[in-house]
């Protein structure tokens, strides 16, 4: 009636899915827990449908055996449960996990049933090799060549930012000096045996993907980890003394004017907005709600002197929409900067915005958000 190989895994599924409910009321964190045994059931569920089927592997009486000489073997069961698993750990670990998991239960299963098909396609093997390639070729070469593709581009990446800027730009002569020569003896000798090219080519992304494995153990060079620890490209120092990061190599002319909302100038120790449409300076400018206007600062005063925004109360940890404070780089006497103003809230009195010149916050210039 019910064959062994069934019983004995049924009896599992019953046990698994008991263990299952009686881990939901004695434990209060079951997510790793949980996951393992549904997955457990699962797969002794699916054993025992398998052993319903097949009767435990046994033949009956006057059945022929099928000839296996075209059958193969084949690796993607092995990447299939490969798939499985990531599924279930990214259930617990990340959300990448499981994409992960789901493309590679995916590729494993398509290519899993197009062998299938190709080993009964005929009686011939080499036919139906040949009608696997047709198929899955188209797909499989792209695919391979952008996965390589990406993992020599990211492990070059690991190498640049661990070595000398020096040492980086010398790596990317002798690199694309190579590239050059290697295609230039592939032009000049077409005959050459494939072997010997593909060997090159392999060759070079090992070289390169172990200099980037070595590169990421490694770390970063020390000037990146340092800005990273201090966030010297993240944020703005707006203090009145040159910052060693966000002014180096400062812009002192503007190439685009358009869609400028105010122009304010620093002159004679006094801040001046000149607004289009007005004639007279102005002491404060009028800046639309929830979007970005642009304004242009110049100095026209001797010295280095950058614009500074205050857009009120500082920003909270649950709030980024803004920073507390925007400005400018340090402008010399003559040069000119803009400085993009997008402020989410009204002017209230607790929200009360202006412009300033930073070590002279006197010098300052009220902005109005209706």
């Amino acid at each position: 009636m019910f064959s062994t190989g069934f019983k004995y895994f049924m009896g599992m599924t019953v046990l698994s899915v008991a263990a299952l409910i009686m881990t939901l009321f004695v434990f209060d964190q079951v997510a790793l827990a949980g996951v393992a045994l549904s997955m457990l059931i699962v797969a002794v569920a699916l054993l025992a449908g398998i052993a319903v089927v097949t009767r435990d592997g046994y033949r009956q009486s006057g059945v022929t055996e099928q000839s296996t000489d075209l059958v193969s073997q084949s690796i993607w069961p092995l990447v299939t449960g490969i798939g499985v698993v990531f599924l279930a750990l990214g259930l617990v670990i990340s959300s990448l996990v499981f994409f992960v998991g789901i493309v590679i239960l995916l590729a494993a299963l398509a290519e899993w049933m197009v062998q299938s098909w190709s080993e009964r396609a005929s009686k011939d093997a080499n036919y139906n090799a040949s009608a696997r390639k047709r198929l899955l070729n188209p797909i499989e070469f792209p695919v391979l060549a952008a996965l390589g593709l990406g993992i020599v581009i990211f492990s070059f990446s690991r190498i640049m930012l661990t070595v000398d800027k020096s040492v980086g730009a010398v790596l990317f002569i002798v690199a694309g000096a190579l590239v050059l020569i290697a295609g230039t003896l592939f032009a000049i000798k077409p005959n050459m045996r494939r072997s010997l090219g593909a060997a090159v080519c392999v060759l070079g992304a090992l070289g390169i993907v172990a200099g980037g494995v070595v590169s990421a153990v490694s770390g970063e060079r020390e000037d990146l980890e340092l800005a990273a620890a201090e966030g010297h490209f993240t944020h703005k120092e707006c203090g009145p003394e040159e910052s060693e990061y966000f002014d180096k190599l400062k812009e002192e002319t503007l190439s685009l004017r358009s869609s400028v909302s105010a122009t304010i100038i620093y002159q004679d120790g006094e801040l001046i907005a000149n607004l289009q449409g007005l004639d007279k300076p102005q002491k404060s400018i009028t800046v639309s709600r929830s979007s970005a206007t642009n304004i242009i600062f110049r100095n026209a005063t001797e010295g280095e002197f950058r614009l500074v925004v205050d857009l009120g109360k500082p920003k909270t940890e649950n709030d980024d929409s803004h920073n507390d404070v925007d400005c400018t780089q340090l402008v010399e006497t003559g040069g000119e900067q803009s400085l993009t103003l997008n402020i989410a809230k009204s002017s209230s009195a607790e929200n009360h915005y202006k412009l300033f010149i930073a070590g002279a916050e006197d010098k300052q210039i009220e902005v109005v958000v209706p």
